[in-house]
């Protein structure tokens, strides 16, 4: 899999799990502002940072059929295109997630973390994360 050892920080943005999903089925619960955003990275626009832990949450969804599309197809759309980009869980993930007290879940906190280290724009429709304040949500 491609993966970058920097970013450009003016045209990142971090997708979470749900997201991701719903643009790679065409689901019509993604908003249009998100679904112009991959669409960005289609056209080589933008870059779209994917934490591990979102890969390992839709392996998880797809392995119980919640989404009509599967994990090797989801691997594929990442591994031909160089605007999709996997970041790692690494220490500096972890501790930022330490401080992150304000959001309860941990794969969130993954997530938000992944953004904030990377100063990039979070894909996201989930509530607790844009209450926090945490990040800068697109939706």
């Amino acid at each position: 899999m491609k993966r970058r050892s920097h970013y450009s920080m003016s045209d990142i943005f971090v997708t979470d799990t749900h997201a991701l999903l719903w643009y790679l089925t065409d689901d019509e619960k993604l908003s249009k502002i998100a679904q112009g955003v991959f669409e960005k990275a289609d056209k080589g626009e933008v870059d779209i940072v994917i934490p591990t832990t979102v890969l390992a949450e839709a392996l998880f969804i797809t392995e119980k059929h919640r989404v009509d599309i599967e994990f090797i197809d989801i691997i594929e759309n990442i591994q031909n295109s160089s605007n999709y980009l996997l970041h790692p869980l690494d220490i500096d993930i972890v501790m930022k997630c330490h401080e992150l007290k304000k959001i309860p879940e941990l794969h969130d906190r993954i997530i938000v973390a992944t953004a904030i280290l990377l100063d990039a724009k979070l894909i996201t429709k989930d509530t607790k994360i844009k209450v926090s304040k945490e990040v800068e949500v697109v939706w």
